[in-house]
C-alpha cells in the first residue's frame, strides 16, 4: 500500500527547516576558501565527473554551475521518466518548490517600484474584512515570515480559490504577535500572491510572466502559460514509487490552488533559473533599490543569528562573503538555487525523487569550485527517516497494538508526545496507519485515523483511510461520513468519489 499522492503543505515546511539547517553547517565549511580557486583549470570536467558519479549512485536531475560569468556545467543526469526511459537533459522542466517565494517577493518589490504599493501597507488595505488581530500585519512582515501565520493550512492540491484561502487564513489563530518572531509560512506568501493580483489587476502568473520572466528571457518558467508538454517535465518519484508530474495534479483553470500558488510549485529549467540570476545581478528586471531590499538580512532565522531571511531569500554573511540561496521541496521533487554576488558563482540543482536531496549535490559543487574535496561534504544529518519506519512510528505502533484502540483514543496526545511525534508533520501518522491496515487491524486503524483527522482536519488522505478502515469493519455509515468529508475538501481527482458511488 502506498500513500495518497497528495502531500500536506506542512510536510514541505518541515523539509525546508531540515535542509536549511544542514546547508548552513556545510556552507560555512567551504566559504573561506579563496575565490581564486574558482579559476583552477579543469573545473568543468571535475563538476561533470562528480555529477555523473552522483547519477550512478541514484541521483536523477539537472544541474547548472556558473562562476565569474562563465557557465561551467549545464546538463541533465539520470532519467526524467524511469518507466519510459526518457533521460534528463539541460532543458528538463522541474518544480522549483519554495524557490517560488522569491518570485513572489520580486513581484511585490516590482509593484512597489512602480508606485502601486508600499511595503508598510497593512493587510486591511487589500483585505477590508481582515480581523482585528491581522488587519495591521504589513507586507514587509509577510515577506519576512514574521506575520505570525502558520506554515500551511491544507493540501497543496486542494483547489481553493483566492477568496476561500483568505477566509481560511484569517480565521486561523496567529502563532506569534506580528513582527516579533520568524516562523516560516507558506500562508503568508500565498496572501502576497493575492495582493499581487489585487494591485496589478491581472493573474499572479500573468503578472510575473509579463513583468519579470519574459523580460529576463525566461520562456520556460511558470505554471500553465508556458504550455508545457508532459514530455518536457521530470516525473517525480516518492520512496521509489512513481508520483507523476505537476500537470497530473488537480489544478484550477489558471494554475494551482492557493494552498500552493505563490508560495511554491512554479515549474522551470536550470537554464531559466540562471537567466533569472543574471537578471537580478544586472538589475534588468528590477531596480537596484528593489534587489537590495530582497537581499537585505531582515530577520534572523534562529536565535543563533547565523542565517537571515530577506525577501524570499536566505541571506548569510560568512567569512566576509555574502551568500544568497533558497531551496524547496514537496516530499517528491526538491531543488536548490544559490549564488554569491561578489564572485558570480551560481548553482542550480534539481532532483525528481525524495531520497536524493539537491542541497547536498549543490554543496559538493560548491566545494569543487573552492578547491575542496567534495567527498568530505554532505548533509551530516540522517536522511529524513522513512515516514513509516522510524523510532517515532515504531513507538506509536507498539502502544496501539499492546494497549489497544480504546487506550490510544483516550490517551492519544500523551502517546504521541511520549513517542516524540512532531505535531507539525502528519506523515508519521500516515505511516502508522498504513502498517495497521496492512495487518488488518481495523479497530486500531480507526482509532489512529480518528486522531489523525482531529489533528489535521484538512488532510484528504486521512479521511480516505479512515473511511477504508470503517468500511472494513462493516460501518458503511461511518465510511460514508469520512469520504463525504474528504470529497468536500477535494472535489476533483479524489478516489473517495468513486468509493461513495460503490456504497450505493
Amino acid at each position: 500500500m502506498h500513500p495518497d499522492p497528495t502531500l500536506s503543505g506542512l510536510y514541505e515546511t518541515q523539509k525546508q527547516k531540515l535542509m536549511k539547517n544542514a546547508f548552513l553547517i556545510f556552507f560555512c565549511l567551504t566559504l573561506y576558501v579563496p575565490v581564486s580557486a574558482q579559476t583552477a583549470p579543469g573545473l568543468a570536467e571535475k563538476l561533470d565527473a562528480w555529477a555523473r558519479q552522483a547519477a550512478e549512485k541514484g541521483w536523477h536531475g539537472s544541474a547548472l554551475v556558473a562562476s565569474g560569468g562563465t557557465i561551467l556545467l549545464e546538463n541533465g543526469y539520470g532519467l526524467a521518466d524511469r518507466e519510459a526511459g526518457r533521460r534528463q537533459n539541460a532543458e528538463t522542466v522541474f518544480s522549483v518548490g519554495s524557490i517560488t517565494k522569491q518570485f513572489t517577493a520580486a513581484a511585490i518589490v516590482k509593484l512597489e517600484s512602480q508606485g502601486k504599493l508600499q511595503l508598510d501597507d497593512p493587510l486591511s488595505k487589500y483585505f477590508p474584512d481582515a480581523p482585528a488581530d491581522k488587519a495591521a500585519i504589513t507586507i514587509h512582515q509577510l515577506l519576512t515570515h514574521s506575520a505570525g501565520f502558520p506554515g500551511a493550512l491544507g493540501d497543496d492540491y486542494e483547489n481553493v480559490d483566492a477568496a476561500m484561502f483568505a477566509r481560511l487564513a484569517f480565521r486561523e489563530p496567529l502563532l506569534n504577535p506580528p513582527g516579533k518572531t520568524y516562523e516560516y509560512s507558506n500562508v503568508g506568501y500565498s496572501l502576497l500572491g493575492i495582493i499581487v493580483e489585487k494591485v496589478s489587476g491581472t493573474g499572479y502568473e500573468q503578472f510575473l510572466r509579463e513583468h519579470l520572466w519574459l523580460p529576463a528571457g525566461m520562456t520556460r518558467t511558470g505554471y500553465l502559460l508556458p504550455k508545457f508538454d508532459k514530455g518536457q517535465l521530470a516525473v517525480g518519484y516518492r520512496n521509489g514509487q512513481r508520483w507523476g508530474t505537476a500537470l497530473d495534479r488537480p489544478w484550477l483553470p489558471d494554475g494551482p490552488g492557493w494552498h500552493l500558488r505563490a508560495n511554491g510549485g512554479v515549474l522551470s529549467t536550470a537554464g531559466d533559473m540562471h537567466r533569472w540570476y543574471l537578471a537580478l545581478a544586472n538589475n534588468t528586471v528590477l531596480p537596484k533599490s528593489a534587489t537590495d531590499k530582497m537581499f537585505t538580512p531582515h530577520i534572523a532565522e534562529g536565535p543563533e543569528g547565523q542565517s537571515f531571511y530577506g525577501y524570499g531569500w536566505v541571506v548569510q554573511e560568512l567569512d566576509g562573503q555574502r551568500a544568497i540561496w533558497h531551496n524547496g521541496g514537496n516530499g517528491v521533487y526538491n531543488a536548490f538555487m544559490g549564488f554569491e554576488p561578489a564572485t558570480g558563482v551560481c548553482i542550480v540543482v534539481s532532483s525528481n525523487s525524495n531520497n536524493k536531496i539537491s542541497d547536498e549535490l549543490a554543496l559538493q559543487f560548491h566545494a569543487i569550485l573552492k578547491g575542496k574535496d567534495p567527498a568530505r561534504v554532505g548533509l551530516q544529518v540522517e536522511e529524513e527517516a522513512a515516514y513509516r519506519d522510524n523510532p517515532v512510528t515504531d513507538a506509536i505502533h507498539r502502544v496501539i497494538l499492546e494497549k489497544g484502540a480504546a487506550y490510544f483514543s483516550q490517551n492519544s496526545r500523551k502517546v504521541l508526545e511520549d513517542a516524540g511525534f512532531d505535531f507539525e508533520n502528519d506523515m508519521q501518522l500516515l505511516g502508522v496507519g498504513e502498517r495497521l491496515e496492512e495487518a488488518e487491524k481495523w479497530e486500531e486503524g480507526i482509532a489512529l485515523y480518528e486522531t489523525y483527522t482531529q489533528l489535521f482536519p484538512r488532510i484528504v488522505v486521512a479521511w480516505n483511510r479512515l473511511g477504508k478502515c470503517r468500511q472494513a469493519q462493516g460501518d458503511k455509515a461511518g465510511a460514508r461520513a469520512a469520504w463525504e468529508k474528504s470529497v468536500s475538501l477535494r472535489p476533483n481527482n479524489n478516489p473517495a468519489s468513486e468509493w461513495l458511488k460503490r456504497l450505493e
